[in-house]
């Protein structure tokens, strides 16, 4: 069994001895493997790990969702003391959205493109606090929009997705999982394929989100450097299972497992010296201290 460092805050994540399958040629094989791990109130931890090790499957399982062909064979998960699993789908939906919010890999594919922005947004407004009139919702998405960047919100309120930019789409995407303002923030690689200065600037957001607000972040990347400017602590996966749980600053720099090293190892340092310092050809297409895992 594998399991984080415990959380010195109230638990608001529970994962218990996890083990996820998936059913592959009449197989039952497993991705994720007898997984512990408690994510504190207002904390931000970071899931690292190569593709394939099991890092979206467990947020896609924080999210309630199930999905064909694939099962929980043993342990549970639980959100605020409930265990998703026995949860009713319309508990679920009650969940989703007004007490975890979503962010995906590409949010302009969530955006449904014939939908104006005010309306995406008092949506969901509508659906998770039905307690706001009409012009509470329309004053909450304005607000919202201005709290992810957008200089004129109520300019962009009217507009329709594909008027906005893939970085501004991600804004968006982050505007809908905020909106009405969930305990827990799911991020599944939400900087791949961005360029740096939107990675930076996504970044710079969220660290200003968490300074406004007690929510509760899971970000899912390969990329450490970015977990890094944002995560109390990184988690890293390899093969389904937790292989190291420390602080951010410990992880990069006094990695334990020999997959953590080789992971902190491959992030690119400006103070290492050129390969070919060392006796090394240049020309490996490599950048001037980068390893490879």
């Amino acid at each position: 069994m594998t399991s984080s460092i415990p959380s010195r805050r109230a638990p608001l994540v529970h994962v218990e001895r996890l083990t996820v399958e998936y059913r592959q040629g009449g197989t039952w094989r497993p991705v994720i493997r007898e997984l512990d791990l408690t994510i504190g109130r207002g904390e931000a931890v970071g899931l690292a790990g190569e593709s394939g090790c099991g890092k979206s499957t467990l947020v896609s399982l924080l999210l309630g969702e199930t999905r064909p062909g694939r099962r929980i064979a043993a342990g549970a998960l639980r959100v605020d003391g409930h265990d998703l699993s026995t949860l009713s789908p319309a508990q679920l939906r009650g969940l989703r959205g007004r007490r975890i919010g979503f962010v995906p890999q590409n949010g302009g594919t969530s955006l449904t493109p014939t939908r104006r922005v005010a309306t995406l947004l008092e949506d969901v407004l509508r659906a998770h606090r039905p307690e706001l009139a009409a012009p509470a919702r329309r004053a909450r998405a304005r607000e919202q929009l201005a709290a992810v960047g957008f200089p004129d919100p109520d300019g962009a309120l009217q507009r329709f997705p594909h008027q906005f930019s893939g970085g501004q789409q991600q804004r968006i995407a982050l505007a809908l999982a905020l909106v009405s303002e969930p305990e827990l923030l799911l991020l599944d690689e939400p900087t791949t394929g961005q360029d740096a200065q939107i990675r930076r600037a996504l970044i710079d957001l969220l660290v200003e989100i968490r300074r406004q607000s007690e929510v509760t972040i899971v970000f899912v990347s390969h990329d450490l450097l970015t977990l890094s400017d944002l995560c109390d602590r990184i988690d890293i996966m390899s093969e389904g299972r937790i292989v190291e749980s420390n602080a951010t600053a410990a992880v990069l720099a006094r990695p334990v497992h020999p997959y953590a090293r080789r992971l902190v190892a491959a992030v690119p340092r400006l103070d290492a010296p050129p390969p070919w310092r060392n006796g090394a050809e240049r020309g490996d297409g490599l950048l001037p201290g980068v390893a490879t895992l």
